[in-house]
């Protein structure tokens, strides 16, 4: 059971190293094959002082909780959602610069919002909006997070 107390609270903290290895790697999944993303050279050219990371690239942003979030159960226990019945809902990032391999960024996971709603079949579904701002090595910011969580009715009988 979601707590509304948790607006507002930090519920976690996340990492996310950029790696030129995992930028390339990234850019392979995706099928996009920019030299940009697999030489420095090239992003020189082009203009960047590193290789950059593609913009879709955060969205391996929660892959990477903290030590203390995953001794804790995760996100998901951390909120009080029952894993068989979260989907994932809007997420959006909000890039304050470019992402570039080496960087270091870490971030806090704040509660934004909490909201109910009735399920078409009965009961009652959850959404859960987390935010979370990446700060840099020097501590200052270069991403946003934007996460919407949602935990489907719970409906009679089940």
């Amino acid at each position: 059971m979601v707590d509304d107390a948790l607006i507002g609270k930090v519920v976690g903290r996340v990492r996310l190293p950029v790696e030129a290895g995992k930028i390339m790697e990234f850019a392979s999944a995706v099928h996009d094959f920019n030299p940009l993303y697999r030489s420095a050279e090239a992003a020189s050219a082009r203009g960047f002082s590193g290789i950059p990371a593609p913009p879709t690239f955060a969205a391996t942003v929660n892959h990477f909780p903290d030590e203390e979030l995953r001794r804790r159960g995760g996100l998901l226990s951390v909120l009080g959602l029952d894993p068989q019945r979260v989907l994932g809902g809007e997420q959006s990032w909000t890039y304050l610069r470019t992402l570039h391999a080496g960087d270091q960024l870490t971030g806090e996971m704040l509660v934004k919002a909490i909201s109910r709603k009735a399920g078409s079949r009965g009961g009652e579904m959850v959404f859960v909006t987390t935010e979370t701002v990446f700060n840099d090595a020097q501590g200052e910011p270069v991403l946003i997070h934007s996460n919407t969580i949602i935990e489907t009715a719970k409906t009679v009988g089940s």
